[in-house]
């Protein structure tokens, strides 16, 4: 008769080898299940992308200032509406991603546009105004910002160019120098063309009046020609004051 260590043998073989095969299809389960975390959390990182993208784009689209985003070689890499309605407007041309950006630009600013996207690759950022006439319209002041695009590690991968209409702005800051200057002038002509006169009839008044207020014509005279000139002076002070 067999002894029992021989009878158990074949179940010890098999029970050896259903351990084996739960392992490996534990393995293999357990990778299964982290392939699907990673999928679940790659698709959540894309839905998280996409809202960040959406967000993104509603800010920049919604902006009246005109973004173009370049590379380091000058080629669009974005840009949004109010940059892509104005260059179609400006020059009849459809902006394009990839394109360079002097095909839009106009000949006259692809230097000026030039050097100041170098400087902004070298690190750079600052703004510059300047008074243009873009297809022989009127004249308008226009500020421009450019400043380096960074990577998450800190390197300059390219430039954010955006340009702003300032025309109001300027005509507003016109408008108050004129009015300081009018100001400077108003009060010249009362330190000294209205004083001048008024010190004059204070001394005759003196004189007038050490004299027991006698009729002196010729002190009558003086005050009449020192009257008229005060006169004149207010006038021109109200005048002044009434330009546009």
């Amino acid at each position: 008769m067999k002894n029992n260590d021989q009878l158990l043998a074949p179940a010890r073989l098999k029970l050896k080898y259903l351990k084996t095969f739960a392992r490996r299809v534990s393995a293999k389960t357990s990778h299964l299940e982290k392939a699907d975390k990673d999928k679940k959390l790659i698709a959540r990182l894309k839905a998280e992308l996409a809202c960040i993208s959406f967000k993104f784009r509603a800010v920049f689209d919604r902006s009246h200032s005109y973004y173009i985003i370049l590379d380091r070689d000058m080629n669009i890499l974005d840009f949004n509406r109010a940059s892509l309605q104005f260059i179609k407007r400006l020059f009849g041309k459809k902006m394009v991603t990839g394109n360079n950006i002097l095909d839009f630009i106009h000949p006259s600013s692809a230097k000026m546009v030039t050097e100041n996207c170098y400087r902004a690759l070298a690190g750079e950022k600052f703004t510059i105004e300047r008074k243009v006439a873009y297809q022989d319209s009127e004249f308008t002041w226009w500020s421009y910002e450019f400043s380096p695009a960074l990577s998450l590690k800190g390197n300059i991968t390219g430039l954010v160019f955006n340009a702003n209409d300032i025309t109001k702005r300027k005509v507003y800051e016109e408008k108050i120098r004129s009015q300081q200057k009018k100001l400077e002038d108003i009060a010249a002509i009362q330190s000294h063309e209205v004083r001048g006169p008024v010190c004059t009839i204070m001394g005759l008044m003196s004189l007038i009046k050490s004299e027991n207020y006698a009729d002196e014509k010729e002190y009558l005279m003086l005050l009449e020609i020192t009257t008229n000139m005060l006169d004149k002076n207010i006038r021109d002070i109200v005048a002044l004051a009434n330009e546009e």
